[in-house]
């Protein structure tokens, strides 16, 4: 008799032999310097998390400061020449960390009379407004408005500098009540994700405890965000987040996902290990088969950084990434490749255009085969004066389970089934970013553009953001849709109710008018 064994199992058996193998390897290898201390990594406590959420510029899809706290204000700020646990910074993502003369502590390290208080409690208000105009619109009355702001709020214990938590809830309120579209699409411009629920809603982002076996593994349980890869716009190895992340979005609004994540570094050689166990990846596991197991790899060879990663889980195929990122003389440029299945059905033209209200021609297909999502893209920067800098990018996507004909775009939206800035199969983006110009020391500027060139439609937006009084930052963008219509960038739709398929599933009414500007206006400051 065979008993076949579950896959969960043998990823998580994979893992446990890979910590073994690493941690055989570091014990013989004599040369490695002293263990890096608990302060480089987990950093002396904060009085309070900045509302910067890391490295990445206003050109890579974060063009003002989230309410998130950053990696560098949950663990310190690293050393020279190291890396933070699940950040892959533009400097060698698995550097060395510093060495240090400071031995081991046999105890957890007391917590000094003079160190500031171990509990830190903040957050961020975030106020948002938006604008937006379609075909159609004939005056300011015409023009659709929203008002979804945010609010941050957090708790961040460090008892002793071996152990950490820390807890942040979000809450969400609308004045204006709106919904959103009926399309996602519609929201493209904007950056703005609209779910369904309450008004006010509330949800917890992050809910994590961090601490160290042996000054060996690091462990992070609970709650949390772990970013993987190198793209800018367009991240197919974000493995561990349900929802792709909106490269317009001036604030992440993704909640974290429930893991245990174990970190092994090898500091000699620059290299990182990680293993993760997922519990509510797309959906809660409630049981043991449905756990997701991950594993990545970080090495440095030379000027080249490499990453390796996998997730893989019971009834689903497994998911393969591997990215790296390189000098080429003035240049940075980066690679990000998954290997991943699409699972969720999709449309298929019957010899004729499968469009509303034709849904007869349109064929409904389990295509679940692997494919490679591909991100290809450089940055150069400029400085123009000894204080001064201006850095350039470009990035190209090609996305084989993203569809190359808009005509099915309605469909799919009204299936659930499109996702925004992963509809088409084939995009480019560029962006210039003017961080701090001249004089204006408080000012960030970053104009990007999108284009789905699948569908020939673009969008392209400018970002405005200046430190005003010392604590409230003030953010202004503009967005202009432009390109075919009925492209991805220029959603647009206006069919009745129907009846699809043989079950004679109802699709509702839906009205959709091309876009064709955003413009909004927020005000952050840190509570």
């Amino acid at each position: 008799m065979v008993v076949s064994t579950p896959r969960w199992w043998r990823v998580a058996s994979a893992l446990v032999a890979l910590v073994a193998v690493v941690v055989t390897a570091r014990a013989a290898a004599a040369a490695d310097p002293p263990r890096p201390t608990e302060d480089e990594m987990f950093g002396a406590p904060a009085a309070a998390p900045s509302t910067d959420e890391g490295s990445k510029p206003a050109g890579e899809g974060k063009t003002a400061a989230p309410p998130r706290p950053s990696e560098d204000d949950l663990f310190g700020a690293p050393s020279s020449g190291s890396k933070p646990a699940d950040s892959k910074p533009a400097t060698a993502p698995g550097a060395p960390e510093a060495p240090t003369a400071t031995p081991r502590a046999a105890q957890p390290t007391p917590v000094p009379a003079d160190r500031p208080d171990p509990l830190a409690i903040g957050g961020v208000l975030y106020l948002r407004s938006f604008v937006s105009g379609a075909e159609g619109d004939t005056g300011l009355r015409d023009y659709s408005l929203s008002l979804p702001s945010i609010v941050d709020g957090y708790l961040d214990a460090r008892p002793n500098d071996r152990v950490r938590g820390l807890v942040l809830g979000r809450l969400f309120f609308d004045a204006s009540s709106s919904a959103g579209s009926s399309s996602a699409l519609a929201s493209a411009g904007s950056g703005v994700t609209t779910t369904a629920g309450s008004n006010p809603r509330v949800v917890l982002d992050q809910l994590w405890v961090k601490f160290d076996v042996e000054h060996t593994v690091f462990v992070t349980a609970g709650r949390q965000h772990v970013k993987w890869g190198t793209a800018r716009f367009w991240t197919p190895t974000d493995f561990l987040h349900s929802v792709q992340l909106n490269p317009l979005s001036q604030f992440d609004e993704r909640t974290g996902t429930t893991m245990v994540k174990l970190h092994l570094p090898w500091e000699s050689k620059g290299w990182n290990f990680y293993g993760v166990a997922a519990f509510d990846l797309d959906e809660p596991a409630s049981t043991l088969r449905s756990v997701a197991g991950a594993a990545r790899a970080e090495v440095v060879l030379g000027t080249l950084e490499l990453g390796a990663d996998v997730l893989a889980r019971n009834g689903s195929k497994p998911r393969i990434g591997v990215d790296g990122s390189a000098g080429l003389g003035p240049f940075d440029v980066y690679i990000e490749s998954a290997l991943t299945s699409r699972e969720t059905p999709r449309f298929r033209n019957q010899g004729a255009p499968c469009a509303l209200p034709l849904v007869e021609r349109c064929a409904v297909v389990n295509d679940a085969y692997l494919s490679p999502a591909t991100s290809v893209g450089l940055n150069w920067s400029y400085k123009y004066s000894d204080e001064d800098s201006v850095t350039v990018g470009a990035e190209v996507f090609y996305n084989p389970s993203g569809y190359a004909d808009a005509s099915i775009y309605p469909l799919a939206a009204a299936t659930g089934q499109l996702v925004p800035f992963y509809a088409g199969r084939l995009y480019a983006g560029a962006y210039v970013l003017l961080p701090k110009p001249g004089s204006w020391n408080n000012t960030t500027i970053n104009l990007a553009t999108l284009g789905n060139l699948s569908d020939r439609s673009f969008i392209t937006r400018l970002d405005w953001q200046v430190l005003v009084l010392t604590y409230l930052q003030v953010q202004v963008f503009g967005a202009v849709h432009y390109g075919n219509k009925g492209g991805e960038f220029r959603f647009a739709i206006d069919t009745p109710a129907l009846a699809f398929g043989r079950g004679a599933s109802s699709i509702s009414a839906l009205q959709v008018r091309a876009p064709v500007f955003d413009a909004g206006l927020a005000l952050t400051m840190a509570l």
